[in-house]
């Protein structure tokens, strides 16, 4: 029987975490951009930054995809059984 070594590889817990938290950051990014503007956005908090629009779903996907990583992180972390 062939197993795997447990724990696994560092590449693998990276991939775990950061899949998800992108397909949950493209999800996110679609549902809050559906209302909100990156423009008016940008007017109402920071109007002296000039950013284009593009600039602003980028950042707005990344700090998406920061989040949920994070989320996803934690979720592996306490997934993990302690090591004897």
């Amino acid at each position: 029987m062939d197993r795997t070594p447990y724990p696994p590889s560092r590449a693998w817990l990276v991939g775990i975490c950061l899949w998800p938290a992108f397909l949950a950051a493209g999800i996110a990014t679609l549902l809050f951009f559906s209302g909100i503007d990156p423009e008016t956005l940008r007017l109402q908090t920071v109007p002296n930054w000039e950013i284009s629009r593009t600039a602003g779903y980028s950042i707005g996907f990344l700090m998406f995809w920061a989040v949920a990583a994070l989320s996803s992180a934690v979720s592996v972390l306490l997934a993990r059984p302690p090591r004897a």
